[in-house]
């Protein structure tokens, strides 16, 4: 039997209903409130406003928000991917700043817009041409206490990006020498050809930040990890940051120009 070919996100099993969307504001808006202050129960206040149709707030800490930014956004690159020229297809690929990475103290004076900047270069160095679009992520490391920089973003195979990007690797390599744990090989590049656009998509759009658990399989004996949510007031304070910089902040958008639908 034939595969279902999608045409929209929404159709995605793990892609959030409605309800689960409301559900999850409704979790942040309880743990803003029961942690406190001015400017948590001011986020959650609007929040709650959001929710219950008052006033959107258009918010990144806002998962209802999220959901119908995220809705708009994939399916949108989706059809422009699929009415593409590009005959070799699509990356997905993911760039990691292990030398940036930084404690939870310095959440709000990490500067996004620096970061972005700085790939924007890089990809320019290496002669990369877009589009080159996705976000910005941060995920915060139990193990080692930090919370880590890195970039999802989707771009053309080209011939000519074919070679750019073996020299993205080669920088990247010799740029992030040592990974945030001791005695972990760094992996600061990760390239996936497209070949399941609405999840790919819809991943990097995905907006969580998350704490990320290290463990060993009792199985297996190998090491793993898991994603969780961050502990109360820490993630009260990554809500608060996510409201800060907002959706525009956290997209990345490089050689938009040259899009070829």
């Amino acid at each position: 039997m034939a595969r279902r070919k999608l045409t929209s996100v929404a159709q995605l099993r793990r892609f959030e209903t409605v309800r689960k969307a409301v559900e999850e504001n409704y979790i942040r808006m309880s743990m803003l409130d029961s942690i406190g202050g001015e400017s948590n129960t001011d986020l959650a206040k609007r929040i709650a406003e959001c929710t219950e149709g008052v006033k959107k707030c258009n918010s990144l800490a806002c998962k209802l928000c999220n959901r119908t930014y995220r809705l708009m956004r994939v399916n949108e690159l989706v059809h422009k991917l699929r009415c593409s020229k590009v005959r070799k297809g699509w990356w997905l690929i993911t760039v990691v700043d292990y030398s940036r990475a930084f404690n939870h103290e310095e959440l709000d004076r990490f500067d996004v817009g620096k970061a972005k900047g700085r790939l924007s270069k890089l990809l320019t160095r290496c002669g990369l041409e877009g589009p080159v679009l996705g976000c910005f992520e941060i995920d915060f490391h139990q193990s080692c206490g930090v919370w880590l920089p890195h970039f999802h973003v989707i771009c053309p195979i080209t011939e000519d990006n074919i070679r750019a990007a073996s020299q993205l690797k080669t920088r990247l390599s010799l740029q992030q020498i040592s990974h945030i744990r001791e005695g972990i090989e760094p992996r600061p590049y990760k390239f996936q050809k497209i070949k399941n656009p609405y999840r790919q998509i819809s991943y990097i759009h995905k907006l969580v930040y998350s704490r990320v658990v290290h463990f060993e399989s009792c199985l297996t004996g190998t090491e793993r990890s898991v994603k969780r949510r961050p502990k109360a007031e820490m993630y009260c304070d990554s809500l608060r940051w996510a409201d800060r910089i907002g959706r525009m902040g956290v997209l990345f958008r490089y050689g938009e120009r040259k899009w070829n639908p």
